[in-house]
């Protein structure tokens, strides 16, 4: 649902304050406990990257296009308490709709990480605003069983903001109260540690509350990870005889330099960590949705830095 408001129509803007007071108090108590825990002071990393879009949909021109510079950061509080954030500012638009000219919040969260070192048991929880529009709490386990198996499961509850400004006369600002939608997605990796090759398979229930499993072959270089997967999942909802139960494609995952992290540093400028190229064949832009949490999250580097697989390379 998108909503077009002018400034005298406070009323969502008052539900969007109330809605980002909680979340800040949420994201100092954290900052309190992460200070008062560390000896050393928090690093902050502040980095920008880009976003490109487009579609061969339009017979006026040869294709859509869509350019978002993707500014964000982080900010590290000590023993594993982060606060991640995101813009959209939109610098090409050529055919996406006067909704994708605004400057747009893309996400603001707090996380913290436990890790259980004895039983190798790894958990994240992350709650705040997230990308694709959800604001709520999402949770990630991993568990390296062995040195080439590894378990992981995500479970999610998500409601739909949106947050954004042209600067001129057209604002959004929507926390739909009645929008909320559990995800959970379980799934396995093997580790082919003689050729840096992860097999990985996952499966649930995804974004727009549709089911479906994705098998995935990676091939991990240096600074790069290639893969090819194959999908299968429910047909879109509206049930179009032009959608497919089945997709697949390739990704490519490059990371960019500096490759290790400063840390002699307490504030660190620098470019986003990674470029991520996908194709998907058949695909629908509705079925096996995910929302991220972290404005860098890619296919690559896990969630939770763990001592498997990528983590060791």
């Amino acid at each position: 649902m998108v909503r077009f408001i002018v400034p005298w129509q406070i009323y969502a803007f008052r539900k969007m304050y109330r809605i980002l007071f909680i979340i800040s108090m949420f994201c100092l108590l954290g900052a309190r406990q992460g200070y008062a825990q560390s000896q050393t002071q928090p690093k902050a990393e502040l980095f920008c990257g880009a976003e490109l879009s487009y579609a061969d949909v339009n017979y006026t021109r040869l294709y859509d296009v869509l350019v978002n510079l993707t500014p964000g950061g982080k900010f590290h509080l000590g023993h594993d308490w982060d606060v991640a954030f995101q813009g959209y500012i939109p610098v090409v638009n050529e055919g996406y709709g006067k909704r994708s000219s605004m400057v747009r919040l893309n996400m603001a969260n707090i996380s913290k990480t436990v890790r259980m070192e004895q039983t190798r048991q790894y958990f994240k929880l992350t709650a705040g605003l997230f990308g694709r529009e959800r604001y709520g709490a999402d949770l990630r386990w991993m568990f390296p069983a062995t040195g080439w198996l590894m378990f992981h499961a995500r479970a999610g509850l998500t409601n739909h903001w949106a947050l954004g400004s042209n600067l001129a006369d057209a604002h959004e600002a929507v926390f739909d109260g009645n929008d909320w939608r559990f995800t959970g997605l379980l799934g396995t990796s093997v580790w082919l540690n003689p050729w840096a090759t992860e097999l990985r398979a996952t499966g649930g229930r995804y974004l727009n509350s549709d089911y479906g499993v994705e098998g995935e072959i990676i091939r991990h270089f240096k600074y790069c990870s290639v893969s090819i997967f194959a999908q299968l999942h429910e047909k879109g909802a509206e049930g179009n005889s032009r959608w497919h139960n089945n997709g697949g494609g390739f990704r490519i995952v490059m990371l960019l330099p500096p490759y290790k992290k400063q840390l002699d540093r307490k504030v660190v400028v620098r470019p986003q960590s990674n470029f991520r190229l996908t194709y998907n064949a058949q695909a629908d832009g509705y079925t096996m949705r995910k929302y991220n949490t972290d404005p860098e999250e890619n296919e690559r580097t896990y969630p939770i830095d763990i001592p498997w697989g990528t983590g060791n390379l």
